[in-house]
């Protein structure tokens, strides 16, 4: 059986940035909730567990750590699960002196996965998001009207990692990718890439369905 999902709750009033936040961490296996804003964020608060928090601190209304002090009034189990974001130098020295971790805008996407995951292994070490390798299987995608032949690097209930000949995708576009081994086709959409030194290139994309659980169960032997 494959384990839970992390279910994580992103806060920013900034519609973009906030979307940014979900499709990554969605391809990376994470459940995510987006709010658009610290009292909209209180709201989700009551009745639901949540494994993480990442939210941003100058939000109008209610700001990032009045949401914090709030929220875990309400919800004492979650001291300790917060990722903060700022680009105001002293918010993020306040937020470290509470002795939580602090993303600096603008920054990498690379940068904000490793403060979720570094917080999540110190609340909870016992459960991970399910990322399997896929060992080269080959795949089909359409994208911009076009065809060509992928290599699946790994899969994750939400999204894939692929390789492919040619100049990297562009974030954004739709694509569909017929995964022929596993019988499974997704519509997705691309969340980044990057070139290799050689001819190589590779994306991150997050699919519009997620793929059965089942599916992920099998690549995994040792996982009943």
């Amino acid at each position: 059986m494959v384990e839970n999902l992390f279910k994580v709750l992103v806060v920013d009033d900034d519609k973009m940035i906030g979307e940014v936040c979900a499709e990554a961490l969605a391809y990376e296996g994470y459940d995510v909730t987006v709010a658009s804003g610290g009292w909209d964020a209180l709201g989700l608060i009551n009745g639901r567990e949540w494994d993480l928090i990442v939210t941003d601190i100058n939000m109008p209304g209610l700001d990032g750590i009045d949401f914090y002090r709030a929220a875990t009034s309400c919800a004492p189990a979650l001291k300790g699960k917060f990722v903060f974001m700022t680009g105001n130098p002293a918010s993020a020295r306040t937020v470290e002196e509470m002795g939580y971790r602090v993303v600096i805008k603008p920054f990498k996407v690379k940068d904000l996965l490793e403060a979720v995951w570094s917080v999540l292994k110190a609340t909870d070490a016992n459960r991970r998001c399910e990322r399997l390798p896929l060992s080269g299987c080959c795949l089909h995608v359409r994208i911009n009207g076009s065809e060509l032949d992928a290599i699946g690097e790994d899969l994750s209930l939400n999204g894939m990692k692929i390789s492919y000949a040619g100049t990297p995708f562009v974030a954004g576009p739709a694509l569909k990718i017929s995964i022929d081994a596993l019988n499974i086709s997704r519509d997705a959409r691309v969340v980044w890439s990057a070139a290799s030194r050689g001819a190589e290139s590779f994306s991150g994309v997050i699919f519009e369905k997620p793929v059965p659980a089942s599916i992920l169960a099998g690549l995994a032997p040792n996982r009943i």
